[in-house]
């Protein structure tokens, strides 16, 4: 083999060599933070259901297993807009006419052999523990989390959701709220994640990327350099 032949053939290996490396550090870009990234995932995966809050009533909200994937514990809360025709004082818990009670449940879904699925037994869904004490969440002795900003988010319940089950969201009205009815209200649900997750989600990302473009740009000068050595 020539001298010639022999310096292109170099040449091409640490071509190829610094490709692959490329490759491997964009494809590692996924394997940064991974927990952070699934509770960013976790964080935007909700489903909202409109709901009018000016007469009592029952709301049943239906979430089938096939309409939202999510497995595990979640939380179902009160979404309101802040607008100028509703005072700051009703959206408060602690002077809000607004009283409701919550529940929930499941049916489980049995697949048969002709591949359809069949409902089976109902299951109490509707998660009681330290810290979901009551199923009155808007009395003043409930101590969940809100949220206040554009729109007002006030926290209900937590509800189990398992695979293969339909889970139902009981929602009645005690005492309707006309003046929360003009905020368009909705029934949000979503998975349980850590909110501060937004907080540190962008600087991290930042900082990976930095890193990686660097790292990047070191191996394709150092392949420039061994090719014009060559």
């Amino acid at each position: 083999m020539s001298l010639s032949a022999r310096a292109t053939l170099k040449k091409a290996f640490v071509v190829l060599g610094a490709v692959l490396l490329v490759l491997y550090l964009f494809v590692s870009r996924s394997l940064w933070f991974p927990d952070l990234e699934r509770q960013v995932k976790t964080g935007r995966d909700r489903l909202s259901k409109d709901i009018d809050l000016s007469h009592a009533q029952i709301i049943t909200w239906k979430i089938k297993g096939d309409d939202w994937r999510y497995t595990g514990e979640c939380r179902v809360a009160l979404i309101l807009d802040r607008i100028s025709d509703v005072p700051s004082k009703a959206y408060q818990k602690e002077s809000m006419a607004l009283k409701i009670k919550m529940d929930a449940y499941a049916v489980t879904c049995e697949p048969t052999s002709k591949g359809t699925t069949i409902e089976g037994i109902r299951a109490p869904r509707l998660i009681r523990n330290w810290y979901f004490l009551t199923d009155s969440p808007l009395s003043p002795d409930a101590r969940i989390w809100e949220s206040w900003g554009e729109k007002v988010e006030l926290g209900l319940c937590g509800v189990q959701r398992y695979p293969w089950e339909d889970t139902f969201i009981v929602l009645e009205i005690v005492r309707p709220d006309p003046v929360l009815a003009k905020a368009n209200p909705k029934l949000e649900v979503g998975g349980d994640y850590d909110y501060a997750v937004f907080e540190h989600i962008t600087p991290l990302r930042i900082f990976r990327d930095s890193v990686l473009l660097l790292l990047g740009l070191c191996v394709l000068g150092l392949a420039y350099v061994a090719i014009k050595q060559i």
